[in-house]
């Protein structure tokens, strides 16, 4: 009867609360995974922010604007038309990407991360007087927009590789193609496509001066 019981003893022991077990490292995972998620979460808000605020500081940089006033008419339209081109689409893109960027989608944050690099070459291209050069001085305003641009520019390429290498692809992968073609998203596409179109028509025929 004695050593029935110290085998039941024996048997209790492993079950005992002092020793570890597979629950225990079971939280501790759970509690690693919402730190990243709200790491996460912070970013995507922090690159939309930064995206949004990239694409305001170039779209009021249009040519014939209150602020960009130089002559390119030297320029050859095809170039200029091209890199007017360029820069919408830039701007446009940057404002659509927004919404896959709060979805958590990895490849947006990869695009965004593009996105800052050309932020930041087209701001020094042109503060280097390397393309597009002017026989006109750069306005102080324009001058000042720029500079600010160029250090927008850093953090946005820096946050967004961090959400690119914390972003869950995969879990979220499935609910935004289900949202992607509505109407509404594509009604939206095909306005910034008519506006983008206007823009780029008014911005090259104001920096030819025609």
């Amino acid at each position: 009867m004695v050593d029935s019981w110290k085998l039941k003893f024996l048997l209790l022991v492993p079950l005992s609360p002092s020793t570890p077990s597979a629950r225990d490292f079971g939280i501790t995972e759970s509690a690693s995974s919402k730190k990243v998620i709200k790491m996460t979460k912070n970013i995507k808000y922090f690159v939309s922010a930064l995206l949004i605020l990239s694409s305001v500081l170039l779209a009021i940089l249009v040519p014939g604007g209150p602020i960009e006033t130089r002559n390119f008419s030297h320029i050859n339209p095809f170039i200029l038309g091209t890199f007017n081109t360029f820069l919408t689409s830039l701007v446009i893109i940057s404002l659509l990407i927004i919404y896959f960027i709060l979805k958590n989608i990895n490849w947006a944050f990869i695009a965004s991360a593009i996105f800052g690099v050309s932020y930041f070459l087209v701001y020094v291209l042109d503060l280097g007087t390397i393309f597009p050069v002017s026989p006109d001085s750069m306005p102080q305003t324009l001058f000042a927009i720029e500079v600010l641009g160029t250090i927008v520019s850093l953090p946005l390429t820096f946050l967004s590789v961090q959400g690119a290498i914390k972003a869950n692809d995969h879990s979220n992968s499935q609910v935004t193609e289900t949202k992607i073609y509505s109407k509404r998203f594509i009604y939206v596409i095909c306005l910034m496509i008519l506006m983008s179109v206007s823009i780029i028509t008014f911005a090259t025929k104001s920096a030819m001066g025609i």
